[in-house]
């Protein structure tokens, strides 16, 4: 459980990160934040699965 829940943390900082980008319309750093918060989203979905 804490395993989900640090991995839901890790999401939404990383939307944050992608939001804060997009709302300071530097469009080219949207692709950083994006690298890091798949490999979280992919690690979450498989735990859930299992």
């Amino acid at each position: 459980m804490d395993r989900g829940a640090a991995a839901v943390g890790l999401i939404l900082y990383f939307l944050g990160a992608v939001v804060t980008c997009l709302r300071a319309r530097s469009y080219s750093t949207v692709p950083f934040p994006l690298l890091y918060l798949a490999p979280v989203a992919v690690t979450l979905g498989l735990g859930l699965a299992a």
